[in-house]
């Protein structure tokens, strides 16, 4: 964890204060784009229910100093546990499988061992295997008094309609482009900062793993692919495109058809800026004049109309459908467009 007090986490400020001051739901969903702090906040609520200066009357924060907050910031509590797919257990992969959540579900039901309460945090909670999730239901529905379970998740509809039922669930919202260039302030050794804040779609973990290099790439790709469509008003020239490199490639996975669809969204809102009179609001700042000339061809409306179906697109993914289909599908929908 980078971060070990809550005056040095940003975002979701609302949010983080009521999870600070209030009691912790015994079990808790956290959602939210990628990067935008949820395992992190989980962390540092674990740390601060056991901070043993907190407990004498001290500051709402965590002191740092104490020996618990100094195994709990160094992730070696005995009482905070950290299932992820890299860490998890004896079982590391690609899923959380049944393994990992049949020890939670032992160790769940035994008392603290130093500290006030017992976190339970699952990373990326919808890698569970089905055995792995109804492993666990019954803890999530009746945990010991002094047990806490939080899953973090960017794709909550991935996870079993009976896990999201039985916990109170958190949404975290993007960060917003100030607050990630103030954290990305914090790493000279980073290049553009600006430029990372701006492509990052609300997420500082986003902006940290950027390759400029490679957005700029798949961007330059989407407004040859933008630039086909408007001008032959076709499905077809989607589908020749959707067959060749860069998108062959891309388009079997879903991690980088969300990267295609949010960049596709910056660009309708950047020609939006243009076409309103706010270029001071263009991220793509380096392509203002191939944007500039869409302008006469997309009216509000259509930009309007393009946003509803990329949004409809990203809650598809988010529903596992597959990513080619999404891609081409949104596409689809827009043919009619003028």
């Amino acid at each position: 964890m980078n971060i070990s007090t809550f005056t040095e986490f940003e975002g979701n400020a609302r949010l983080t204060t009521l999870l600070r001051q209030g009691s912790i739901p015994q079990s808790s969903l956290f959602t939210g784009r990628e990067g935008v702090g949820k395992k992190t906040l989980a962390l540092l609520l674990a740390a601060l229910a056991n901070c043993r200066q907190r407990e004498e009357g001290g500051s709402d924060d965590l002191c740092g100093r104490c020996p618990s907050c100094i195994k709990a910031l160094s992730g070696n509590h005995p009482d905070i546990y950290l299932y992820d797919t890299s860490s998890g257990g004896d079982t590391p992969g690609t899923s959380i499988k049944i393994e990992d959540m049949r020890k939670l579900r032992k160790e769940a039901y035994y008392r603290p061992f130093e500290g006030k309460l017992r976190f339970f945090i699952i990373d990326e909670a919808e890698k569970m295997t089905e055995e792995a999730a109804n492993c666990i239901l019954k803890v999530l529905e009746e945990p010991p008094a002094t047990t806490r379970i939080i899953l973090v998740t960017a794709h909550p509809g991935l996870l079993l309609p009976t896990i999201r039922s039985r916990c109170q669930a958190f949404r975290f919202s993007p960060l917003s482009t100030g607050e990630i260039l103030r954290l990305l302030e914090t790493r000279p050794e980073l290049d553009e900062p600006e430029l990372r804040a701006s492509f990052a779609a609300g997420s500082f973990g986003r902006a940290l793993e950027l390759d400029l290099k490679d957005i700029r790439q798949k961007r330059d790709a989407l407004i040859h692919l933008l630039e086909s469509f408007l001008r032959e008003k076709t499905f077809t020239s989607v589908f020749s495109n959707c067959q060749k490199e860069p998108f062959k490639s891309l388009l079997r996975k879903r991690a980088p058809v969300e990267e295609l669809l949010q960049l596709l969204t910056g660009l309708c809102h950047d020609i939006y800026s243009i076409e309103t009179g706010n270029p001071d609001r263009v991220v793509n700042r380096d392509c203002r004049e191939s944007l500039q000339k869409f302008t006469d061809r997309l009216s509000l409306d259509s930009l309007e109309k393009m946003l509803y179906h990329i949004s409809q697109a990203e809650k598809d993914l988010a529903r596992n459908v597959s990513p080619q289909i999404c891609f081409e599908t949104m596409w689809l929908s827009l043919k009619n467009m003028r």
